[in-house]
């Protein structure tokens, strides 16, 4: 990799970093409301929303938020820079835009996983309960939350829920990159190939637009993964403060909580999912997009070597 492909490589990384993390933010009180659904530990949107505020106060909407951010500016970084440069690497240019889009974004889904899963389970036990005002537990951050989980449940407890997470990535980040690239092609109307930037002229290409293609991606994956997401909260939740485990792995879970709740608190929080993932992926597409404008048109400005 030469010295032009190292810059684009690190520019690519910091603007999925960039909108990774202002994606977040903006979303992070339906974030923390899905993650108390998830995790059975309230029942109902206007219910939660009122007990976390009763019990933490409103700034509690955002508890998780900075270690999300934390965790989301890597993984976004890796994930969307990935995704670009996984179709190079895999020679993917002569397959269907579903699949260039899938493949590479299932791979890249499951790589920034990987790297960022211990932070991710920190961020869910952080937010998965609601805490008493005061509470040692309701100060504690990141770091905290992962001494205290190593302290009490050992090192594989870092681990737990690891597998479903890096596995889920992989028809999740699938099914929404493949599905976006498709949307927007699909956009200019005539299903023409981009151009060799990748990139589309006229308003078709413009940042509404691919922020629409990027909300409407993630919520066709969102519905058709959404169960997994479940568990592997149960899982990242389960033996928390040093109880012993209630589930031996991942089909115990998923056959517990239909017998004890039903099949139908698989897609528990499925409907704020939704809704958060409209703004939530149509900020991150959006931002990651101009970026990679403002990154082409730096490229084409720069003197040839």
């Amino acid at each position: 990799m030469d010295a032009a492909q190292s810059w684009h490589a690190a520019a690519l990384g910091v603007s999925g970093g960039l909108a990774g993390g202002v994606a977040k933010t903006t979303v992070a009180p339906l974030e923390r409301i899905k993650l108390l659904l998830q995790t059975g530990e309230c029942s109902g949107v206007a219910f939660t929303l009122k007990e976390v505020v009763r019990s933490e106060g409103i700034r509690a909407l955002w508890r998780g938020n900075t270690v999300n951010v934390a965790r989301m500016v890597p993984s976004k970084a890796v994930l969307l820079s990935c995704s670009d440069l996984y179709k190079d690497a895999f020679g993917l240019t002569n397959m269907t835009t579903f699949a260039q889009g899938g493949i590479a974004g299932a791979f890249a889904g499951a790589t920034a996983t990987f790297c960022t899963y211990p932070l991710d389970l920190a961020r869910t036990r952080m937010a998965g309960r609601v805490h008493t005002a005061g509470s040692t537990a309701s100060q504690d951050g990141a770091l905290a939350t992962l001494a205290a989980i190593y302290r009490t449940e050992g090192l594989q407890a870092l681990f737990r829920g690891a597998s479903p997470t890096v596995l889920g990535a992989l028809p999740y980040e699938g099914i929404k990159f493949g599905t976006y690239d498709v949307l927007k092609r699909w956009s200019v109307g005539d299903g023409a190939p981009s151009s060799a930037s990748g990139h589309r002229s006229g308003a078709s290409g413009g940042v509404l637009w691919k922020a629409c293609c990027g909300s409407l991606a993630a919520m066709v994956a969102h519905v058709l993964t959404y169960p997994n997401d479940t568990l592997r909260r149960r899982l990242q939740m389960d033996g928390v403060n040093g109880q012993r485990p209630q589930y031996r792995g991942y089909v115990d879970c998923a056959l517990q909580l239909a017998r004890h709740e039903g099949w139908a608190a698989m897609y528990r929080g499925l409907g704020i999912c939704i809704l958060r993932s409209v703004p939530n992926t149509g900020v991150q597409f959006a931002v990651y997009e101009l970026c990679k404008d403002l990154i082409e048109r730096l490229s084409l400005s720069r003197p040839a070597a």
